[in-house]
């Protein structure tokens, strides 16, 4: 019955898969393209804004070239701002691709498959699956586009925190959706917390995506919600690691972070319990 349940629900996953990944690259596009219009118009609004005298020193005119006390650049236009030094290559292929969406497909189905074989017939099995789900579809964005789209974000944390708040109102399991709550602050807290002080150092999108990792993780338990992040830092070291020494990204770029706080999320959904006890010597 379980395994029967297990492929019903890989298979479902393999079609969520595959729809998400082009709506994903689609969003991300949109999600670029209106960044880069904002970075436009708020560079147009400060050339506005600077005095003549504060441009002579860009641009001047060629008839003030041979004027005493002209600038070396006079005649010579400034030039143009060098690109944002934290953007690099992207990790797999941008826009249609069939390899990428036949892969993201195949890792959804997987995983989807995973947590039904893991949890059962659980009520909690139908949002934990919608949460690896989302995981893979954002890690995939941010590996081509560097990006987490909100607007893909928002509607399916909204459908997985519906689903638990189903499942806490059928089974009586409310300490869960309090700790589900708690692991979602705490973590939307500390993640904005570092993109505030450092905001280098991340993109909002790994803020927001932090919050909904909390919260799917800490409906297993606080502990569980500990390790998937424990395990997302480290994974994400490691991954910054390999692209610097191996893939010559540069130590400037941004490294794509939601594939790691995926992968954190992903090992304590479907090995919490033995990962806890092994590491905090704790019964989960």
């Amino acid at each position: 019955m379980d395994l029967l349940l297990s492929g019903g629900v890989a298979l479902a996953g393999l079609v969520a898969g595959a729809v998400l990944d082009p709506v994903g690259q689609h969003l991300a596009d949109d999600s670029a393209a209106r960044d880069a219009d904002t970075a436009r118009d708020d560079s147009a609004a400060r050339d506005a804004d600077t005095a003549p005298s504060e441009r002579s020193s860009e641009t001047i005119p060629p008839r003030f070239a041979a004027m005493p006390g002209a600038p070396l650049t006079a005649g010579v236009p400034a030039p143009a701002p060098a690109p944002s030094a934290g953007v690099g290559r992207p990790f797999l292929p941008v826009g249609p691709s069939r390899w990428r969406t036949i892969g993201a497909a195949a890792a959804t189905g997987v995983l989807c498959g995973a947590v039904a074989l893991r949890f059962g017939a659980q009520g909690a099995t139908l949002p934990l699956c919608i949460a690896v789900t989302l995981l893979v579809a954002l890690s995939v964005t941010d590996l081509t586009h560097r990006l987490v789209p909100r607007r893909l974000l928002y509607p399916g944390a909204a459908v997985m925190v519906a689903g638990f708040g189903g499942v806490a109102a059928a089974n009586g399991s409310a300490h869960a959706l309090g700790d589900a709550a708690i692991g979602g602050a705490v973590a939307f807290a500390v993640f904005f917390a570092v993109w505030w002080f450092v905001p280098r150092g991340m993109g909002f999108g790994d803020v927001r995506l932090a919050g909904v990792i909390g919260v799917a993780t800490g409906w297993l338990g606080l502990l569980h919600a500990y390790l998937a992040f424990l395990v997302g830092f480290g994974t994400g070291l490691v991954f910054g690691l390999v692209s610097i020494l191996a893939l010559r990204t540069g130590r400037r770029s941004r490294i794509p972070f939601a594939p790691s706080l995926a992968v954190g999320a992903v090992m304590a959904i479907l090995f919490g319990n033995p990962l806890v006890h092994l590491v905090f010597h704790q019964a989960p």
